[in-house]
């Protein structure tokens, strides 16, 4: 696990983890499928922030956590990715695209989700979290 050496990154990376942790503790304990997938969703978002980040020069960290880490656009998995390509990152694999792809579809509207969701779409999206997780893991310093 290669923790990012910017402070700001290194709190998003943290985050993320203990994002990834809460949504699994919420399936696997309570068995509560749409606040495991809020949460795993603000992993992703939280990993990619950590990744545009450690591929920022630090100089541009506060005007990116002050401009473009705020408002509705700064929750989109899409926007996000995008905005790491722009940084010049290496694309992702194919597998991990396709994760990307998948849990993009996550909203913050979800917090506005009633009932107790699907377990089985729970876990397919938590492990695909785990995923792409576990592939930015080898690619911050």
């Amino acid at each position: 696990m290669a923790v990012p050496k910017a402070v700001e990154a290194r709190r998003f990376y943290h985050v993320a983890h203990q994002r990834l942790e809460d949504a699994r503790l919420l399936l696997s304990k309570l068995q509560r499928a749409p606040a495991a997938i809020y949460l795993a969703g603000y992993a992703v978002e939280c990993i990619l922030k950590a990744m545009i980040l450690t591929n920022t020069p630090v100089a541009k960290h506060r005007a990116m956590l002050s401009d473009e880490f705020r408002g509705s656009r700064a929750h989109s998995i899409v926007w996000l990715r995008e905005r790491l390509r722009d940084t010049g990152a290496a694309a992702f694999p194919l597998e991990i695209s396709r994760d990307l792809t998948f849990v993009s579809t996550w909203s913050v509207d979800l917090r506005y989700t009633p009932g107790v969701g699907d377990l089985e779409d729970a876990e397919q999206f938590v492990l695909a979290v785990e995923r792409i997780l576990m592939f930015a893991d080898g690619r911050l310093s």
